[in-house]
């Protein structure tokens, strides 16, 4: 599976900030950001936080071929050729943003509504994720964004926060 070039990555505004060093990213996991400009993975702390990106540097990022567009909750982000070559392939996931101990919570919620076939629960890091059947990657973005709206559907209360998320598969050489 690879990623395909054309896709725009739509990820909630709140993630997407500047640190006090000036760098533009996007926040995937809780210890870990991504520069919107080199592609580049980097730690993360809250102290190294600075301010949530304005509507004039996204502008800018648009203009600079990094954003593809955005509104007051979602930044559509574009796939620029630095980002491409850091991600040749992606296995895609649900991030519930809900503390791994609410693991059992999640199972609950999904039997109840019949959907235990269709999903399976994990935790990861800190956070309880949900993945395709068998702990299967979900195929593309949109297969990912289409079991989160299934879920929105049957329990809102519980995935309000679920975002689609990522792994990057390098391919080592």
């Amino acid at each position: 599976m690879t990623y395909d070039e054309r896709e725009t990555i739509p990820v909630p505004r709140r993630r997407v900030f500047v640190l006090k060093d000036g760098a533009f990213v996007v926040q995937w996991e809780e210890n870990r950001v991504q520069d919107l400009l080199t592609g580049k993975y980097r730690p993360f702390a809250a102290e190294t936080a600075g301010n949530p990106i304005s509507d004039y540097e996204l502008s800018q990022l648009k203009n600079a071929g990094v954003v593809d567009r955005y509104d007051v909750e979602l930044i559509h982000l574009c796939p620029t050729p630095d980002i491409i070559a850091h991600t040749p392939a992606r296995s895609y996931y649900l991030n519930t943003a809900l503390p791994k101990n609410r693991k059992e919570d999640v199972e609950i919620c999904l039997r109840e509504f019949h959907l235990e076939d269709k999903f399976s629960v994990r935790t990861q890091e800190k956070f309880v994720i949900i993945r395709g059947p068998n702990g299967m990657a979900f195929l593309g973005f949109d297969d990912a964004e289409k079991a989160r709206e299934l879920l929105l559907s049957h329990a809102p209360q519980v995935f309000e926060e679920t975002v689609v998320a990522f792994v990057e598969i390098i391919a080592l050489a």
